[in-house]
């Protein structure tokens, strides 16, 4: 027998064992009992016998209202469904596009002033090639887009921060660029 059959007959043999320990548990059935009672409440409207004022109305979704379960019980229905406020929003969009334009645009003046030598990249970590300069500006507004998600989704109220420290740094770009073309 190889080892690839012993290995499935061990586990076989395991989980076969395991189960059968499993099924011989004893269930604390008081406990059980003791849960239901605390989570589950019987409060059926004694004045009401007919169960069609309990049921959901389509004619007035705002209302909160009452369903009747199959034991007997009665489950409250929310008034409203919760709203999960919005990550991506128009102030998001715009901002982090703004940083987006605002990189290629200082990348597209930087790479003419360049031609016309007139300037020289200002950045020496920053590579000489078009697609270089591309290739870094989108790694930057990508992470910065990122670290603007994660701050909103966070709830900070500084989510802003990323997007408009990078428009600024490019702003100096295309200002420059503009002044040398």
């Amino acid at each position: 027998m190889n080892t690839a059959r012993r290995t499935m007959l061990g586990l076989a043999i395991a989980i076969v064992t395991s189960t059968c320990y499993a099924q011989n548990a004893t269930i604390p059935f008081r406990q059980l009992e003791r849960e239901a009672q605390l989570t589950a409440s019987s409060a059926r409207p004694s004045n009401e016998t007919d169960s069609s004022s309990l049921v959901s109305s389509s004619l007035n979704p705002g209302i909160g209202t009452m369903e009747p379960s199959a034991a007997g019980f009665t489950r409250t229905i929310p008034a409203s469904p919760v709203r999960v406020p919005r990550i991506v929003d128009s102030k998001f969009v715009l901002l982090n596009g703004l940083h987006l334009g605002m990189a290629v645009l200082d990348v597209g003046l930087t790479q003419h002033c360049i031609a016309d030598h007139h300037c020289r990249e200002g950045n020496p970590m920053m590579p000489s090639s078009l697609a270089g300069q591309l290739s870094v500006n989108f790694a930057l507004v990508s992470y910065g887009s990122f670290v603007s998600y994660r701050l909103k989704k966070h709830r900070s109220s500084l989510w802003w921060v990323s997007p408009t420290v990078g428009m600024s740094a490019h702003g100096v770009g295309v200002a420059t660029g503009i002044m040398h073309k």
